[in-house]
C-alpha cells in the first residue's frame, strides 16, 4: 500500500508513540493542519489529505500490532479536528472521511466491520466539537461508508447494519438525537447503495436491523428505533426511485430481525415500524395504502423465522398502519383501513379500532429521542 507524505507522517508518529490510541488523534491531526495549511486551495487538496492519512493509520496500527478499530478512530477524530482548525467541517467531508477509512481497510485487508462501526461513531462523536449536529451528518457519513466498502470490494449488506450500529454509538455519544439519526442513516445507507449499483433490498434490511439492535435498550427506545428507521428506508426508496411497496417489505423483515437479536418485543416493533411506513409514505406522495398491505404481507412470513404467530404479526402491523392513517386524513385512513381489513397474507387480519392515533406521531414524525 503506497503512503504519500502525510500518511508517512502518521504512520512513523504512531510507531514511535507507543500509544496508538492517543497517538493517532494527535499524529493525524498534526498532519492534516500541515497539509491544508500550507496549500493554496484546502478544499481541492482535502480528499487527498483524508485518502493519505487513513492510510497511514491503518498501515500503522498493522506495523504495531494495534486493533485496527482503535487506530480508526483516532485517524478519524484526528483529522476532524484538523480539517476544522483550517477550514469548515462539512457533512460531506465527514462522509469522505468514514469512505477513505473504510477504504484504506480494505486495501490493507482489514475488517471492514469494525472499522465501519468505529469509523462512523467516531466521525458522529466528533462533529459537535467541530460545528456539525451529528443528526444532519447522519445521512453523509453512512453514504461514504457504503460508498467505502463498494471501493473496498466489502459487503454492502454488512457494512450497512455496522454503519448503522455506529450511527446510533456516535449521536448518543454527542448528545444529539437518536431518532432523527437512525432515520438519516437508513436514508443515506439506501442512497448510497443505489448509487453504487449494489444491492438495495439487502442493504434496507440490515441497515433497519442494525439500528433497532443498537438502539432498542428499553421498550420506549426500540419502538421509536423501529419507527425512525422505517421513515428513513421509504424517504430513502423515494429519493433514489425505488420501489416503496418493496421498501416496506424490507423493512418489516429488518425490524423483526433487529428486535429478535436483542429479545425486544417484536410484535410492537412490528406495529411502530408500520406507523413510520404510512407516515412516511404518506409525507412522500406515496400509495400508503399499498405500503401498509405490504407490510402485512411480509410481517406473515417474517413472523415465521422468530416463532411469532402470522396472526398476530399481521394484526400488529395492520393496527399500526391505520393507527398513523387516522391522523393522515379521511381518505387515507379508509384507504389504508380497507387494504388491511379481511385476509390478508393467508391470514384473517383483527383490527382494534378505526382510527387510533399511533405513537410516535404527536410530533411531526419524529418520534421520541429515544436516548439522546
Amino acid at each position: 500500500m503506497v503512503l504519500g507524505s502525510i500518511g508517512r507522517t502518521i504512520r512513523d508518529s504512531i510507531a514511535g508513540a507507543g500509544g496508538v490510541a492517543e497517538g493517532t488523534v494527535a499524529a493525524a491531526r498534526n498532519a492534516t493542519v500541515g497539509a491544508l495549511a500550507g496549500s493554496r486551495d484546502a478544499l481541492h487538496e482535502l480528499q487527498v489529505v483524508v485518502d493519505d492519512a487513513m492510510r497511514g493509520a491503518v498501515q500503522a496500527a498493522g506495523d504495531v500490532g494495534a486493533e485496527l478499530g482503535v487506530a480508526t478512530r483516532g485517524a478519524v477524530i484526528g483529522v476532524l479536528r484538523g480539517v476544522g482548525e483550517v477550514t469548515a467541517v462539512t457533512a460531506g467531508v465527514c462522509g469522505d472521511t468514514v469512505r477513505a477509512a473504510i477504504k484504506g481497510a480494505g486495501a490493507a485487508g482489514g475488517d471492514l466491520g469494525a472499522v465501519a462501526r468505529s469509523a462512523v461513531a467516531a466521525t458522529l462523536e466528533t462533529s459537535r466539537s467541530v460545528g456539525l449536529r451529528a443528526e444532519d451528518a447522519a445521512f453523509s457519513v453512512t453514504r461514504g461508508a457504503i460508498q467505502g466498502a463498494r471501493e473496498a470490494g466489502g459487503d454492502l449488506a454488512a457494512t450497512a447494519g455496522d454503519a448503522a450500529r455506529g450511527a446510533v454509538a456516535g449521536t448518543a455519544a454527542a448528545g444529539g438525537s437518536i431518532t432523527q439519526a437512525i432515520e438519516g442513516s437508513a436514508r443515506g445507507l439506501i442512497r448510497g447503495a443505489a448509487d453504487a449499483g449494489g444491492d438495495v433490498a439487502a442493504v434496507t434490511r440490515s441497515a433497519v436491523a442494525g439500528s433497532i439492535e443498537a438502539a432498542g435498550g428499553g421498550a420506549g427506545r426500540l419502538q421509536d428505533a423501529a419507527f425512525s428507521a422505517a421513515r428513513g428506508a421509504i424517504h430513502g426508496a423515494r429519493d433514489t426511485g425505488g420501489d416503496l411497496l418493496g421498501a416496506a417489505r424490507d423493512t418489516i423483515d429488518g425490524t423483526v430481525t433487529g428486535a429478535n437479536r436483542i429479545g425486544g418485543n417484536a410484535l410492537q416493533a412490528m406495529e411502530d415500524s408500520a406507523r413510520g411506513l404510512v407516515n412516511a409514505t404518506a409525507e412522500a406522495g406515496g400509495d400508503a395504502a399499498g405500503v401498509a398491505r405490504a407490510a402485512v404481507e411480509q410481517s406473515v412470513e417474517s413472523a415465521k423465522s422468530v416463532g411469532v404467530r402470522a396472526e398476530d404479526a399481521a394484526a400488529a402491523v395492520a393496527n399500526g398502519a391505520v393507527s398513523a392513517a387516522g391522523s393522515l386524513g379521511e381518505s387515507t385512513a379508509n384507504a389504508v383501513s380497507s387494504a388491511v381489513s379481511g385476509a390478508v397474507g393467508g391470514v384473517a387480519v383483527m383490527l382494534r379500532a378505526p382510527f387510533r392515533e399511533g405513537r410516535g406521531g404527536g410530533d411531526g414524525g419524529k418520534g421520541k429521542d429515544g436516548g439522546g
